[in-house]
C-alpha cells in the first residue's frame, strides 16, 4: 500500500532546512534525486494531506532534488520542487513499518520539521539583522525571543 503525503511546507531556505533536520537527528541528503518509498502509487489514500490531491503527479512520487533520511523508517522524505515553482516542498510515505517512524518520529504532518524549520528560518533572518535570539521550551513546544 502507498500513502503518499504532502507536508503542509513550502520550503524558501534550504540552509534553514538543512539545519532543522540536523538539530532533529535527520540526515538531509544533498542532490539525492530519489527517496525511498513503498514503489508503486496504490491510489488507495485520498485524505486532505494526499499528495496527488496538493499538485504533484503520483508518477513523479518517488522522485526528488533532495532527501531527508529519519532514524528507524526504510522509507524517506523527498525534497521535491513546490507544485506552485516557488521553493520546495516535503513528500513522504507514512505507511506501515518502511514509513511508520517517520510520523512517529516528526508528527502527523511532519510538524516537526514544520516547527524547527521555522524556528532556524527566524533564528537566520534576525542574526542577519544583528539580533540575538534564545529558545525556551514550552509545554507546547519551543518559544523563539529575538532582541536587538
Amino acid at each position: 500500500m502507498s500513502h503518499v503525503a504532502s507536508v503542509d511546507l513550502q520550503v524558501t531556505d534550504l540552509e534553514a532546512l538543512k539545519s532543522a533536520c540536523k538539530e532533529l537527528g535527520l540526515t538531509f541528503m544533498e542532490g539525492q534525486t530519489t527517496y525511498k518509498w513503498f514503489g508503486r502509487w496504490m491510489n488507495d489514500y485520498s485524505a486532505e494531506d494526499a499528495a496527488y490531491l496538493h499538485g504533484i503527479n503520483p508518477e513523479d512520487y518517488g522522485k526528488c532534488v533532495h532527501a531527508i533520511k529519519v532514524p528507524g523508517a526504510t522509507y524517506e522524505i523527498g525534497v521535491i520542487k513546490h507544485p506552485s515553482g516557488k521553493g520546495f516542498g516535503l513528500i513522504y510515505d507514512f505507511y506501515g513499518s518502511g514509513g511508520g517512524p517517520i510520523m512517529k518520529t516528526l508528527g502527523k504532518g511532519c510538524e516537526k520539521i514544520k516547527q524547527f524549520y521555522g524556528l532556524h528560518k527566524a533564528e537566520k533572518l534576525a542574526r542577519s539583522r544583528g539580533m540575538a535570539t534564545s529558545r525556551t521550551k514550552t509545554a507546547t513546544g519551543i518559544k523563539l525571543r529575538i532582541t536587538a
